[in-house]
């Protein structure tokens, strides 16, 4: 058994979003089979009551609250340097102190680092030149978060666009920082570590996908009733599911609405789309004026709208890596229509587990030929189910970890 520092940037629990549900995955693997201390910043003050039970997980926790106003008037400040807005925006030195003195106690063998931004506290430790130079270093860095801040820019006018290009370029060496210094690096895909050009050494940078908890997310879920100010409705159910205030999930449901939606709507007059997801901003909640488009907001178990959808879609346009809300439906069974986009970096059939589709014209034909046809939707679920237990287990994916820190 070795003794592991995990560094996290946000609270691995509970697992309800993308980077969140990977980092507790590789945490509670870790801990069944090593002795991990985990250090973490809370940038949502709903988790701290999450605390408690996150620390009956590991050896020992730290962690340290982000003040989200506060530490983006610091972060900007590095606009006018050549840091990241998004390192300095994720590193306090409260916690760094917490590792450090963890260190002098006793070195660790190894050290698990979640998202680019938590390998800042191992580069200002001051046993980075010390005992740390001699641990197992690894990082997961998920996705090529520069690629999606330059997908911004391109889409961006200034002074945004400079901003958005100012951090891909140095969120970009920084990444290239991390492949050099650290032993090992993963992504959440093959397709997405290409993304690191000449950093992505066969020796040092690999992937292991996501996985889905499949007794969780079940095709023989009961769901429970819906409020009353939603079960009232009747007619075809499409279901989107994400935390709402990300920019990728708030463009994608925009687009849909805007330019899917009403050719539905045309066909099926009763048609639904439940935007189902925590923390909607205004433009999201005025979406819910649209004949037909529901916004729940928080909802306790995505389950119940899942079990529920006769369609579930994920139309984003900018997407990074592998898409949590695309595997958590298809695991449910449900028929799933994506952007190419979001079926990037899925291992699963084009046209068997699932359907993708580009124009807002095929997007809508695809989501009413599947409401029309209840049978094509179910074959479809059956496959996706298929494809997720054959694929997306997490002790499978996970198995990687046990090579690097064997």
């Amino acid at each position: 058994m070795a003794r592991l520092l995990m560094v996290a940037h946000r609270l691995p629990f509970p697992p309800n979003k993308g980077d969140k549900i990977r980092a507790f995955h590789v945490l509670t693997h870790l801990a069944e089979r090593h002795q991990v201390l985990l250090a973490s910043l809370v940038d949502d003050a709903n988790d701290l009551k999450h605390v408690e039970s996150l620390r009956s997980r590991v050896a020992d926790l730290a962690f340290a609250r982000i003040d989200g106003r506060a530490r983006r008037l610091m972060s900007a400040r590095s606009l006018a340097s050549s840091r990241s807005v998004t390192v300095t925006h994720f590193h306090r030195n409260e916690l760094q102190s917490a590792i450090d003195d963890w260190i002098d106690e006793a070195p660790f063998d190894g050290v698990m680092c979640s998202s680019s931004a938590s390998a800042e506290y191992l580069f200002r430790s001051r046993h980075w030149q010390g005992s740390l130079r001699k641990a197992v270093k690894v990082m997961d860095l998920i996705d090529v978060d520069s690629t999606k801040w330059s997908q911004y820019a391109d889409s961006a006018s200034f002074p945004m666009s400079w901003v958005y290009r100012h951090e891909a370029r140095t969120l970009g060496d920084y990444e290239q920082r991390i492949v050099r210094e650290f032993d090992r690096s993963f992504l959440v895909s093959p397709a997405e570590a290409a993304l690191l050009g000449d950093a992505a050494d066969a020796g040092k940078v690999g992937a292991f996908a996501n996985g889905v908890d499949l007794n969780f997310f079940n095709p023989a879920f009961v769901p429970a009733a819906l409020p009353e100010a939603q079960a009232g409705h009747s007619g075809p159910l499409i279901v989107f599911t994400g935390v709402m205030d990300y920019r990728p999930n708030v463009e994608g449901v925009e687009w849909f609405v805007r330019e899917v939606f009403p050719a539905i709507r045309a066909r099926e007059p009763q048609a639904r789309f439940a935007i189902v997801g925590s923390r909607p901003g205004k433009s999201v909640l005025a979406l819910a004026e649209v004949p037909g488009v529901i916004v729940t907001g928080f909802v306790d178990d995505v389950r119940d709208w899942l079990a529920r959808a006769d369609v579930c879609v994920a139309p984003l346009q900018i997407a990074r890596g592998i898409q949590n809300k695309v595997l958590e439906a298809m695991a449910m069974g449900r028929a799933v229509v994506t952007t190419p986009q979001a079926f990037e970096g899925v291992e699963a059939q084009a046209g068997r587990d699932l359907l993708v589709s580009n124009s807002p014209a095929e997007f809508s034909k695809t989501v009413l030929s599947l409401l029309a046809d209840s049978k094509q939707a179910s074959f479809i679920g059956l496959n996706a189910r298929a494809c997720m237990e054959q694929r997306y287990r997490w002790a499978l994916n996970l198995s990687v970890l046990d090579e690097v820190f064997a």
